[in-house]
């Protein structure tokens, strides 16, 4: 059953690895790579830390790592989805009952030596890695570096670097898998460079002092799945968060979604993915599950999308689908064998049409990896933050494209208009209903939306 559950992430290692190695194999390099997380009380009571930690730890494990968590048992300082409230330790060893067949974390239990480990702010470490690295962020930059470096973690309650970070160090755990199966590498030369470990360097998701805002208002999420899982496992992390969504969703979870769907437990088999995510609702921020796939046969039920729409669907005429009905504002995440995507769409700008504009007739399963889905969903949250903030330099970067494995570089720059879009960009747009937006929010804090499924 956990090859089942890795299958994606197999998938994605062929395209480096000989088709003549086995599936065991590869599945062996993933599940031998031992990695320590440890962090000193002093680096794991902020908000900040402890989202990095609770995400590292959860990346890590979703790709079949041995994960040994030294760490104290502080009490969790705010939400962390999908654990419940509590001390740290306590609910990630519960949770780690509850991920991938076969996976759990061990607590205070390190052997002698560990593959990787990853340390927090200035954390000292005395035992032994074959290779060692620190992380840090603020509130807005994730930042990876070399273990001499190291500072008292820096962002306190803001936790979007954080995660960030995270991401950054599962990435770095993958790469040794990946090496442990080198041996078999298609091109040698472009493998090794590949996944040659980073020395150090820093992302910043977002312009630095740019403002945190938790009010997010309205979200129609296209899609449950692992992109749209992701951006709401990182927006319900933001503190006092309010607003509003909807999960628009048919399918059910099954165990392959496991390893990338960071708030799917394996108690959610068969369940709904809609009514998966319904359940993480806050006080603020009510989440209304419809569980029906977005298409023109279904508008009737589902009803008028609302202002914001974040999509992570893989078919590319949903996308044009959702941009006709010209949301304020149109995110949509992707991912592309190691790569994350994202993008977004104001009725001003190039649209999700002009971006995608011939289908992608491939279909089936899509190779990719936990930390590079958790990517597109953290930029695909992020460009909402920032497009919430006001921030002005925003349009220069309508897309995202982003190599985990190789974090030196991210690309971004503008969507280039098309006379040949399929979904008409240009066109007059319909006019949004902010009052009938009002109302539905209103309704869903109430508690009082009924959606036919």
């Amino acid at each position: 059953m956990l090859r089942d559950a890795l299958d994606r992430t197999l998938l994605l290692m062929r395209d480096e690895i000989s088709q003549h190695v086995t599936d065991d194999v590869l599945l062996a390099a993933l599940t031998e790579t031992s990695v320590a997380l440890v962090a000193d009380e002093k680096n794991l009571t902020s908000h900040s830390a402890q989202s990095a930690y609770v995400t590292a730890a959860m990346l890590l494990a979703r790709s079949g790592h041995r994960v040994y968590l030294t760490a104290p048992n502080v009490a969790l300082l705010g939400n962390q989805p999908p654990l419940a409230s509590g001390k740290i330790l306590d609910q990630l060893d519960k949770a780690g009952q509850n991920l991938l067949p076969g996976v759990s974390f061990s607590v205070d239990n390190a052997p002698p030596a560990v593959d990787l480990a990853i340390l927090f702010g200035d954390t000292p470490w005395t035992g032994q890695a074959i290779r060692a690295v620190r992380l840090n962020a603020t509130s807005w930059q994730a930042q990876i570096m070399p273990v001499e470096s190291g500072k008292i973690w820096s962002a306190k309650n803001w936790p979007i670097g954080g995660m960030g970070a995270a991401a950054l160090g599962a990435a770095e755990a993958f790469k040794i898998a990946m090496r442990r199966a080198g041996f078999a590498a298609r091109d040698w030369s472009y493998f090794a460079e590949l996944v040659a470990p980073t020395t150090g360097g820093y992302i910043d998701l977002a312009p630095r002092g740019m403002s945190e805002i938790s009010s997010l208002d309205q979200i129609d999420f296209i899609s449950g799945g692992a992109i749209t899982n992701c951006a709401l496992y990182a927006l319900l992390r933001l503190p006092d968060l309010s607003g509003a969504a909807r999960i628009i969703e048919h399918d059910i979870a099954t165990v392959s979604n496991l390893n990338r769907g960071m708030l799917f437990l394996l108690t959610d088999l068969k369940e709904p993915k809609a009514e998966i995510l319904s359940q993480y609702a806050q006080r603020n921020f009510p989440i209304v599950p419809v569980v029906s796939r977005y298409e023109p046969a279904a508008h009737h039920k589902i009803g008028p999308l609302s202002n914001t729409v974040l999509v992570g669907v893989d078919d590319i005429p949903t996308r044009w689908e959702v941009q006709r009905t010209w949301p304020n504002w149109l995110g949509i995440g992707a991912t592309t064998h190691f790569s994350a995507m994202a993008s977004f769409h104001t009725p001003d700008l190039p649209c999700a049409g002009c971006l995608h504009h011939v289908d992608d007739l491939e279909r089936g399963q899509i190779p990719t990896v936990a930390f590079v889905s958790f990517w597109a969903g953290l930029w695909l949250a992020t460009l909402y933050l920032r497009h919430l903030s006001g921030h002005k330099s925003l349009k220069l970067d309508q897309q995202i494209y982003f190599s985990p494995l190789r974090p030196e570089t991210i690309w971004t720059s503008p969507v280039q208009r098309r006379s040949d879009c399929p979904v008409g960009c240009g066109t007059k747009p319909l006019a949004f209903d902010k009052a009938a937006s009002v109302a539905r929010i209103s309704a869903a804090k109430s508690g009082i939306i009924e959606l036919a499924s």
